[in-house]
């Protein structure tokens, strides 16, 4: 299933690997990344750590200031066109790099020593496309939302995408902990520029032109969630991905409202490609099917949940007699919750460190709370599909506060 990491490795078989760590008011923890990056086993000489930062950010410029060791600041120009958001960022960080492998680890991230030559192993050695790594909630001590959120990551990344990955399914990309081939991501940007059009008016081509740049597009600068996209439209375009056993440690929100707040920006992105799949729909029944379920799936629980209590209430009230066909939906229904309270529960289980009485109790709390994640979750996709629909697609900050950081 995942790829296995060589004994050892000659030192010129090595590639040069560029970071997109693109970063906002990230301040109090972009020196996590970067120092985690910098103690990784692999020469240092061969990775580029280039932050990505907006000019009004003096938040994390005065900490990167503070850091040493190498690393590049970009600083994406405001002329640069589009709306500022993590996709364009990294658009304009992939077009002033160069190195044989490009990929994004987030501005609060703790990376695996191993990572890097997992990296080069899977993309140079074993020659696959692209890749993606696990992800860690790990402050589950922060609340129950926080316990939930670590179990739903273990089921997604654990259980869920490796499943995916073996029937030759689309595996839709977490937002860090991936990389690609250069030529990979240069292609991807000629295709999607061939099958959804320029996004570039005539003033923004003279500008890029005016500035050394060919507006290339390998992540969409219109989509908040351009990872899921990214992920589906590369399987779609026939490359090859694999998946490494390296876990990158992040942060959950603190507070309801960041959470809130977060997960309407994955729901709306999500739309946002379900949409996009419907006004260019892809070649063959194969796409067409895993494109639209894919960015269907992760609205399905709540809609599931709404329907079967209201359904079950509205019969109790009128004390209909269900036909069987309905009884079958409902228990399907019920199964799939069952099912969705067993993932969380079983991916927490799999993933925790804490002491097997405590691990136990948490884990039996998760079923009981679990639903009321599930009614935070249904308000952020009403938020979502209100703020596709007034076409309101800005980028909605994420705040971190190094919970994820074990100095």
């Amino acid at each position: 299933m995942y790829s296995r990491l060589p004994d050892s490795f000659e030192p010129d078989e090595l590639p040069t690997i560029d970071v997109l760590l693109p970063a906002y008011k990230e301040g109090n923890v972009i020196h996590q990344a970067i120092e985690s990056i910098q103690g990784a086993d692999y020469p240092q000489e061969l990775i580029n750590i280039n932050v990505l930062v907006e000019p009004d950010d003096s938040n994390t410029r005065d900490a990167l200031e503070r850091l040493s060791g190498p690393y590049n600041e970009i600083v994406v120009p405001e002329e640069y066109p589009g709306e500022p958001n993590k996709p364009r960022a990294l658009n304009y960080g992939f077009e002033l790099t160069d190195g044989d492998l490009v990929g994004v680890i987030d501005a609060e991230d703790v990376v695996d020593p191993k990572l890097f030559l997992k990296i080069a192993n899977a993309l140079t050695v074993e020659n696959f496309d692209y890749l993606q790594g696990k992800l860690d909630m790990v402050n589950e001590g922060d609340g129950w939302r926080n316990l939930v959120f670590r179990g739903e990551y273990a089921f997604w990344f654990r259980l869920l995408l490796p499943s995916f990955h073996f029937v030759g399914y689309p595996v839709p990309l977490g937002g860090t902990t991936n990389f690609f081939h250069r030529h990979v991501l240069e292609e991807i940007s000629e295709r999607r520029l061939d099958q959804y059009g320029s996004i570039w008016d005539d003033e923004a081509r003279a500008w890029l032109t005016e500035n050394g740049l060919q507006g290339r597009i390998p992540w969409d600068p219109q989509n908040v969630t351009e990872d899921f996209e990214l992920g589906i439209f590369l399987w779609k375009e026939g490359y090859e991905m694999t998946l490494i056993d390296s876990v990158t440690r992040e942060e959950s929100p603190l507070a309801a409202d960041v959470w809130v707040r977060q997960r309407t920006r994955w729901q709306k992105g999500k739309i946002y490609t379900l949409i996009q799949y419907a006004h260019h729909p892809p070649q063959g029944w194969a796409a067409k099917l895993h494109g639209y379920f894919q960015s269907f799936l992760p609205h399905l629980a709540p809609i599931n949940i709404i329907g079967i209590v209201l359904l079950t209430m509205i019969a109790n009230l009128l004390q209909y007699t269900v036909p069987l066909a309905v009884r079958i939906v409902l228990t399907l229904g019920i199964v799939f919750l069952v099912e969705l309270f067993f993932f969380h529960s079983g991916g927490y289980w799999i993933v925790s460190e804490e002491e097997i009485p405590r691990r136990t109790l948490r884990a039996v709390l998760i079923p009981l709370v679990v639903p009321l994640y599930w009614v935070l979750l249904w308000g952020a996709e009403l938020r979502a599909i209100k703020q596709v629909y007034l076409k309101q697609l800005h980028w909605e900050k994420t705040e971190h506060h190094g919970r994820n950081s074990s100095n």
